[in-house]
């Protein structure tokens, strides 16, 4: 049976020397809304203070060295502005990549492959000119957050734009299912994805600007029969998007949860369901990055592309959630 909601990729290019490999361009891409080109030169004042205009524009205002920061450069020289992108190699992250490109001159991958990193950092430099440093992690495994932090101070970047984007899922019946696996999606999903917002956060707070897009889905709103594990920890993306939402808003920075329903990739025929009912409902991934970078420059709480995202969350708040526990197992029971 189809999945109710698709897994993100957890997977996840450089020519030269450096800590996790960078490839690099000449010459920015294009400004727009909320990103600044971040190639190592300090954006000046003025662009500073047009900050507050509309879009991501005041996210990415100019390189400041903060001491005890996870992302306080560790050379003299001023350090580049940088949107960084876990599970960036495939689906909804590959598209994410694309549309920053578009914002910003400097992008940092991340994900567990690094031949797919660099295919990736090949196609956005040739694209859309911009400097990528890749940079290989496996989130499942602890300490890989404190690990990236340090190659990412390395490198002398400054994350101003952080997209959590790495996760999986789990289809089984819990009773029956991979306790390791089960914690390494707990690891992937929610642990990770807190300690990066840990790592970076307060830099973007204490210089005033930054963005936090977390990807989470429409399965954080219903319980999850026979993907337990993962509907549940959509649920805490949510739930501490939300609160951090609140927290670092006076501070400028803006978060942002992500809630797609199903969306269109090639999980869907991989998994033979290319022709199911829920598979004509998908919508794209290119769709859902434009308005998960639209939502994130308007610094708004959700992002729900489509209209089942829409109808799903809105739902939840009126049907029981034993009602929608019945529905989601329909969906979610495999096949015997």
């Amino acid at each position: 049976m189809a999945n109710m909601v698709l897994p993100e990729n957890v997977e996840g290019s450089q020519n030269g020397a450096g800590v996790g490999g960078a490839v690099q361009a000449g010459g920015a891409a294009p400004v727009a809304n909320i990103l600044q080109s971040g190639r190592g030169a300090a954006v000046s004042q003025a662009a500073s203070s047009a900050g507050s205009s509309a879009g991501l524009r005041g996210l990415h205002a100019h390189p400041e060295p903060l001491d005890g920061c996870a992302d306080a450069p560790s050379s003299q020289q001023p350090p580049a502005l940088c949107a960084l992108v876990t599970g960036a190699t495939g689906g909804i992250g590959r598209e994410l990549c694309a549309q920053l490109a578009r914002e910003c001159g400097t992008l940092a991958l991340v994900g567990r492959d690094r031949g797919k990193l660099e295919e990736l950092a090949k196609d956005l430099v040739e694209r859309f000119d911009v400097d990528t440093h890749v940079f290989v992690a496996d989130f499942a495994q602890p300490g890989a957050v404190d690990a990236l932090a340090s190659q990412v101070q390395a490198a002398n970047l400054q994350v101003e734009t952080l997209v959590n984007n790495a996760g999986f899922g789990y289809d089984a019946p819990f009773a029956e299912s991979s306790l390791e696996r089960q914690r390494a999606l707990v690891q992937t999903n929610d642990m990770a994805l807190m300690e990066l917002c840990h790592a970076f956060a307060p830099g973007m707070a204490a210089r005033g600007h930054g963005g936090i897009l977390n990807v989470a889905s429409v399965a954080g709103f219903v319980p999850g029969p026979y993907m337990s594990t993962y509907y549940a920890s959509k649920a805490f993306v949510q739930s501490f998007s939300s609160a951090l939402h609140m927290e670092l808003r006076p501070h400028g920075v803006h978060v942002t949860a992500l809630c797609p329903g199903p969306v269109r990739t090639p999980f869907w025929d991989n998994a033979d369901a290319g022709g199911t009912a829920l598979a004509r409902m998908t919508i794209s991934a290119p769709r859902v990055a434009r308005a998960a970078i639209r939502a994130l420059g308007c610094n708004r709480l959700l992002c729900c592309p489509g209209v089942l995202a829409k109808f799903i969350v809105f739902g939840s708040r009126f049907v029981p959630r034993a009602w929608a526990a019945v529905a989601a197992s329909a969906l979610q029971k495999p096949k015997r």
